[in-house]
């Protein structure tokens, strides 16, 4: 693709990677996107949350962040990228499609995969519209309203938390899961006593309704909710983090205040790292490409130039 390296190739075309660009475009550097894929947020009818822009279509978001950055000649190649490989200053990435790009930096914005269950029936599909995991992306619109929350063999004290928590949008809510809930009768007194409702028939079916979600349980019971909270496994896309070495944690690709991984030259921002908000995303691909560029800076400083213990 590309015979002299770029100054910095981004993996990933989410709200994290695509800040990155145009952060790195705007500090002249030259640089690609490389993305394959939707987005996590596709699913979603609306982003919240996100400064000037609460309430928009996401998908719409991430085409106006293409549409802006177009005019910096700063690419988006759709495509996979199925191995990284090099060091600090000389990266070479190779596509899908057998091309290869060189960069002397590296932001990684590869994402999550929300990994959701198979039962109940229709959780998938009403996902991002009546279904939703964040109380701070979806919850502001549905206050004090109806609202249900499901989680595979909830019980014990986390259960309780997540339950309270879930009540700073509304103390109406149905508690349920895959089988009988696992409270403590304390446990049971406590939640009842500030308005949980518990159910302990399995959800069985999610189905989608005008102004929320309809639960069916395993006993026949059938109840129209606001929104049903649920929450899938968050599975980081890690894949190229683990071929360049870097540390990777159970909540992401490890990194430091610049958003530097444990690799020198390879930065990483976004869901893949700890965050699980749009506008976390896009501040830290804005860190991400700051800290290259100025990594990049003093790369190329004279030898004069440079500080004398580094």
């Amino acid at each position: 693709m590309t015979h002299a390296p770029l100054d910095v190739l981004i993996i990933g075309g989410g709200f994290a990677g695509l800040s990155a660009a145009l952060y790195s475009a705007r500090g002249m550097k030259r640089g690609v996107v490389v993305t394959a894929g939707p987005s996590r947020n596709a699913p979603s009818r609306q982003a919240h949350g996100v400064f000037t822009q609460d309430g928009e279509d996401p998908v719409h978001l991430l085409q106006v962040a293409r549409d802006q950055l177009r005019p910096y000649d700063f690419p988006v190649l759709e495509a996979g990228v199925i191995r990284v490989a090099g060091e600090n200053g000389a990266f070479i990435a190779t596509l899908a499609d057998g091309q290869t790009v060189q960069a002397r930096k590296i932001i990684l914005a590869t994402g999550v995969r929300d990994l959701l269950p198979d039962e109940p029936t229709g959780l998938r599909e009403e996902w991002g519209k009546g279904v939703h995991h964040c109380a701070y992306c979806y919850g502001w619109e549905i206050r004090d309203g109806p609202t249900a929350f499901y989680q595979a063999a909830l019980g014990g004290t986390s259960g309780v938390q997540s339950i309270l928590y879930h009540q700073k949008i509304s103390r109406d809510i149905l508690v349920c899961s895959d089988r009988s809930l696992d409270f403590t009768p304390e446990q049971r007194e406590l939640l009842e006593t500030r308005g949980a409702h518990l159910m302990d028939a399995p959800l069985v079916r999610v189905d989608g309704r005008e102004g929320g979600v309809r639960l069916t349980f395993q006993d026949g019971t059938v109840a129209d909710r606001a929104v049903l909270y649920a929450h899938g496994e968050r599975r980081g896309q890690v894949e190229l983090a683990v071929q360049l070495g870097c540390e990777v944690t159970p909540s992401g690709i490890q990194v430091d205040a610049q958003q530097m991984t444990t690799i020198p030259g390879v930065y990483a921002a976004g869901d893949v790292t700890s965050g699980n908000q749009i506008a976390f995303a896009v501040a830290g691909g804005a860190r991400a490409a700051m800290f290259a560029a100025s990594a990049l800076f003093y790369d190329d400083l004279p030898d004069g130039a440079k500080a004398e213990d580094a």
